[in-house]
C-alpha cells in the first residue's frame, strides 16, 4: 500500500493546532499557579511569621525561612486567647446559632416557595431589608432589646401587678444569638432563605401533591419529602452558616461584655491590644500569625472535608457572584 503524503497546507494547519494547544495548555498552567500564588501566598506568610523569633522581624536578611522555628508563639497565643475555652464557647454559641438557622430558616422558604398568602408580598420585602440593611444600623436598638427584654411586655405587665421590675437582662448570654437564630431572624438569614428558596423551587411539587393524597400534611410532608431531598441546600447553608458565625466578631463583642465569655473571634481580635500592650512579648508579631493560624485551622480542617460535596452543591443551588 502506497503511503498517502500530507499536503503542505494540511501539514502547516495541524503544526499550527499542536503549537496553539501546547501554547494554551502552559498559559492554563500559568493561570492557575499565578492565582493559586495569589490565594495561598497569605496563608504561607502567616505560616512563616508565625514561626519567627523577634530578632528574625528585625534582620532584613530573613524574608520567607525564620532562622530557628520558633515554637513559643504557639504557647503565647494559646495563653493569650485562652484557646480551649474560647473554642469551646464557638462552638456552643456561634456555631450552635449556626445550625439554629439552617432549620428555621428552612422552614420559612417553603413557607414562600409553596405557599400562597396574603401577607407573603409583605414579608418578602422584609425578607430582602434584612439582606440589604447593615447589621450595625439595628445594634442599638437590638441591644437595648436584649438589655430589658420583655417578651410581648408581659414582663411590665406583670412587674406592675408584682410591684417589681420583671424584664430580663439577655446581655452577656447566649440567648442574644439563640433567639434571633430560632425564629430565623439571626446573622444572615435573610441571604439562607433566598438559598432555600431558590433550591426548592427546582423541586417537583408532584411529590408533595402525591404526598398530600396519602394523607400528609404540610410538616409530614416538609419532614419527609422536602427535607431529604434538599440535602445539597442544606449543605451549602450549613456551611456557610458554620463559617460566617464563626469569623463573626461584632456582635460577639457587643453582646458578651465577660471576656470568659468570649468566642474565638472576639479572642483573636483581642489578641491584638493584648500583645499591643504586653511588652513582655518576646516576638509580637509572630504571636499575632500564630493566633491568626490557631483561628484559621479548624475551618480549614473543617472546609477540606466538605470541599468536594459543597463544590457540587454551588451549581446545584445557583449561588453566583
Amino acid at each position: 500500500m502506497k503511503k498517502v503524503m500530507k499536503s503542505p497546507l494540511q501539514f502547516n494547519k495541524q503544526y499550527r493546532q499542536v503549537v496553539g494547544s501546547v501554547f494554551y495548555r502552559l498559559f492554563r498552567l500559568f493561570l492557575l499557579v499565578a492565582v493559586g500564588y495569589t490565594i495561598i501566598s497569605p496563608l504561607l506568610q502567616v505560616i512563616s511569621n508565625s514561626l519567627k523569633s523577634g530578632a528574625d522581624f528585625t534582620d532584613s536578611s530573613v524574608s520567607w525561612i525564620p532562622t530557628s522555628l520558633y515554637w513559643e508563639n504557639f504557647s503565647d497565643a494559646f495563653r493569650l486567647m485562652k484557646y480551649p475555652q474560647a473554642l469551646l464557647r464557638t462552638m456552643l454559641v456561634p456555631i450552635l446559632s449556626g445550625l439554629f438557622e439552617v432549620v428555621s430558616c428552612g422552614v420559612a422558604a417553603y413557607s414562600f416557595a409553596r405557599f400562597k398568602y396574603p401577607e407573603r408580598n409583605l414579608m418578602y420585602v422584609l425578607l430582602i431589608l434584612m439582606i440589604l440593611v447593615p447589621v450595625r444600623i439595628t445594634l442599638l436598638p437590638s441591644y437595648v432589646n436584649y438589655r430589658y427584654f420583655d417578651f410581648f411586655g408581659l414582663s411590665k405587665l406583670l412587674g406592675k401587678v408584682v410591684g417589681k421590675d420583671l424584664t430580663l437582662n439577655l446581655i452577656d448570654t447566649p440567648f442574644t444569638f439563640y433567639l434571633p437564630s430560632f425564629f430565623g431572624v439571626g446573622y444572615q438569614s435573610g441571604l439562607f432563605v433566598l438559598i432555600y428558596i431558590q433550591f426548592l423551587k427546582g423541586i417537583p411539587k408532584e411529590l408533595e401533591e402525591a404526598a398530600w393524597i396519602d394523607g400528609a400534611g404540610p410538616v409530614k410532608t416538609f419532614a419527609q419529602i422536602i427535607v431529604p431531598s434538599s440535602g445539597v441546600a442544606i449543605l451549602t447553608v450549613s456551611i456557610l452558616s458554620v463559617i460566617w458565625h464563626w469569623n463573626e466578631y461584632y456582635l460577639s463583642g457587643l453582646y458578651f461584655k465577660n471576656p470568659d465569655k468570649y468566642p474565638l473571634a472576639v479572642a483573636m481580635d483581642r489578641l491584638v491590644a493584648t500583645v499591643d500592650l504586653n511588652h513582655n512579648i518576646p516576638s509580637p508579631v509572630g504571636t499575632m500569625m500564630a493566633g491568626c493560624l490557631m483561628f484559621i485551622l479548624p475551618l480549614l480542617v473543617f472546609y477540606l472535608i466538605v470541599q468536594k460535596n459543597f463544590i457540587k452543591s454551588i451549581d446545584r443551588v445557583g449561588i453566583v457572584g
